[in-house]
C-alpha cells in the first residue's frame, strides 16, 4: 500500500475515533461548563478552594492506583490484543491492592499537613470514588487500544450528566462541598457500571495474578513515572497554594484552573485517538509515522493558538459569567497566564504521546518528568509567596510556574524526539495560525467597542479565524473532505447519544 493510501487510512481512522469522542464530549463539555457556573457561585471562594484542593489530592491518589497502566494497556492492546487482555486483568487486580495502600497514604498525608476535618472528609469521599474510576479507566484504556471509543464515551456521558444535574440540585438546596463530593463519587461508580456492562461481551478477562507480575510492574515503571510527572506538576500547585496562602486564594486559582482544564479537553480527545496509532506505527519505515506526527502538531497549533488568544482577550467576561467578579476578580489574571500556556501544552501532549507510543524513550521521558517536577516545585516555592506579598494573589506565581514548566517540557521533548520524526513539519504550520489569530484579535478589539455580548463576539471571532485560514489556503481539498466527513459523523454521533 502506498504512503498516500496509508496516510489516508490513518486520517480516516483518527477522524472516526475523534468524531466518536467529540460527539460524546460535546455533551460532557456542556455538563462541565454548567457545573462550573454553579460551583463557585454557590460554594464561595473558600469552600470551592477546599473542594479544589481535595480534587487535586484525589488526582495524586489516582497516580498511584494507575501505576502507568492507562498508557501501557493501550500501547500493548494496540500491538497485540491477546497480550493486552492479559495485562488488563492483572492491572485491575493491582489497582485494587494499590488503592488500599494509597488511600491510607493520602489520608495520612492530609493529617500531616494539618488540613481541616472538612477537607479530610472530602478527601476520603473522593478517594472512594477513585477506586471506581480506576476500574473504568483501565477498561477504557483497552477500548482505546482497539479504537472502540464509543463505549467509554457513553460511560463518561452518564457520569458527567449525572454529576452536573444532581450536584446543581443539591447546591440549589443549600448543600456544601461535602454533598458535591458524594455526588462525584457516585458518578464515578455509574461510569464504571456502564463501561463494564459494554465490556462483558467484548473483553474476556481473567481476574488472577499473572506469574510475570514483577516483570509487568517493571515494564510499567516508565509509564508510572510519566504519570507521576503529569499529575504532580499539574496538581501540586493546589497543595502548595493552600499551605503558603489560604483556602480563598486556592479557590481563586481553582476557579481559573477548572475552566482551563475544560479547554484541555481538545488535545486530550485527539491524543486518545492518536496514541494507539503512534503505537502501531512505532516500527514504520515508510515515513507514515513522521507525517502523522507532523500533521498532529499542525492541528494542535491550529487549535491551540486561537484558543489562547480568545481566552486571554475574554478572560474578564469568562470569570464574570462562570464565577462572578465580586468574589473571583483575582482569577482573571491567573486565567490569562494559563491562556499563554495553552499552545505549549497542546504541543507537549502530542510530543509526549509520540515519545511514549512510538519513539520508545519512556525512561528518558520519565527523567524529564522528574526534572519538570523539581522545576515546578522550586518556582512555586519562590513565586507563590512573592506574588502573595506583592499582589495578594499567590495563584499568579503558581500559574507562572505552570507556564515555565511547560516550556521546559516542550524543549526537552523536541530534544528527545528523533529528528526524522519532525522532517514533515513546515514553518507554515506556525505562521498561518499566528497570522489568522492576530487578525482575529484585532476583530475582537473592534467588537469590544460595539459593546456586543461577549459570547456572540467569541463565536464571530471563531468563524472569522476559520475563514482566514481558508483564505490562506491552510487546508488542501483532501483535508476539507475529511473535515466534512468528520462534522457529519460527529453530528450523527451526537444525535445518537442524545437519543
Amino acid at each position: 500500500m502506498s504512503n498516500t493510501n496509508t496516510n489516508t487510512e490513518i486520517g480516516k481512522s483518527v477522524a472516526r475515533n475523534v468524531s466518536v469522542i467529540f460527539g460524546a464530549q460535546v455533551v460532557t463539555w456542556g455538563s462541565s461548563l454548567v457545573l462550573l457556573y454553579f460551583l463557585p457561585r454557590y460554594l464561595g471562594s473558600a469552600d470551592f478552594g477546599r473542594l479544589y484542593l481535595a480534587l487535586s489530592i484525589r488526582m495524586m491518589l489516582g497516580l498511584f492506583i494507575d501505576f502507568g497502566g492507562n498508557y501501557l494497556i493501550t500501547k500493548e492492546v494496540a500491538r497485540s490484543e491477546e497480550t493486552g487482555v492479559k495485562i488488563l486483568g492483572t492491572y485491575i487486580l493491582i489497582r485494587v491492592a494499590l488503592w488500599v495502600f494509597s488511600i491510607g497514604l493520602i489520608l495520612g498525608f492530609s493529617r500531616v499537613l494539618g488540613y481541616s476535618e472538612h477537607v479530610h472528609f472530602l478527601i476520603l469521599i473522593l478517594a472512594i470514588g477513585k477506586l471506581w474510576e480506576g476500574g473504568s479507566t483501565a477498561l477504557s484504556a483497552y477500548f482505546q487500544g482497539v479504537e472502540k471509543m464509543k463505549y467509554p464515551s457513553i460511560g463518561n456521558i452518564a457520569e458527567k450528566f449525572f454529576v452536573a444535574s444532581i450536584a446543581i440540585l443539591v447546591l440549589l438546596l443549600g448543600a456544601t462541598s461535602t454533598a458535591v463530593a458524594i455526588v462525584m463519587s457516585v458518578g464515578a461508580f455509574l461510569n464504571l457500571a456502564v463501561v463494564f456492562w459494554f465490556s462483558r461481551k467484548i473483553i474476556h478477562l481473567s481476574y488472577r495474578f499473572d506469574r510475570e507480575i514483577f516483570t509487568l510492574l517493571r515494564s510499567g515503571m516508565p509509564f508510572f513515572l510519566f504519570s507521576l510527572f503529569s499529575v504532580i506538576y499539574y496538581r501540586i500547585d493546589a497543595v502548595m497554594l493552600n499551605s503558603l496562602t489560604s483556602e480563598q486564594v486556592t479557590g481563586w486559582y481553582g476557579g481559573a484552573f477548572r475552566f482551563f482544564d475544560i479547554v484541555m479537553v481538545l488535545p486530550i480527545i485527539y491524543k486518545t485517538a492518536i496514541f494507539p496509532v503512534f503505537s502501531k506505527l512505532w516500527d514504520n519505515k515508510d515515513g507514515v509515522l513522521e507525517n502523522t506526527i507532523g500533521q498532529s502538531l499542525r492541528l494542535m497549533l491550529i487549535l491551540g493558538i486561537p484558543v489562547s488568544f480568545l481566552i486571554f482577550l475574554f478572560s474578564t467576561s469568562i470569570v464574570q459569567f462562570f464565577m462572578g467578579l465580586e468574589e473571583f476578580t483575582p482569577s482573571v489574571i491567573v486565567l490569562r497566564i494559563f491562556a499563554v500556556s495553552i499552545p505549549f501544552i497542546y504541543i507537549d501532549i502530542i510530543l509526549g504521546s509520540a515519545i511514549m507510543g512510538a519513539a520508545n524513550k519512556q525512561k528518558a521521558w520519565a527523567v524529564t518528568g522528574f526534572a519538570a517536577i523539581a522545576i515546578n516545585i522550586i518556582i512555586n516555592y519562590l513565586l507563590i509567596p512573592y506574588t502573595q506579598n506583592m499582589y495578594d494573589n499567590g495563584g499568579i506565581g503558581a500559574a507562572i510556574a505552570t507556564l515555565f514548566t511547560e516550556l521546559f517540557v516542550m524543549g526537552s521533548a523536541f530534544f528527545l524526539l528523533p529528528k526524522e520524526y519532525l522532517q514533515t513539519f513546515k514553518s507554515s504550520f506556525i505562521y498561518k495560525p499566528i497570522a489568522a489569530s492576530i487578525l482575529m484579535g484585532f476583530l475582537v478589539l473592534l467588537l469590544f467597542s460595539t459593546r456586543m455580548y461577549w459570547m456572540l463576539s467569541f463565536i464571530i471571532a471563531g468563524f472569522f479565524y476559520v475563514t482566514v485560514l481558508l483564505l490562506l489556503k491552510t487546508f488542501d481539498h483532501i483535508e476539507l473532505d475529511e473535515m466534512k466527513r468528520f462534522i457529519s459523523s460527529g453530528h450523527r454521533k451526537l444525535i445518537s447519544y442524545l437519543k
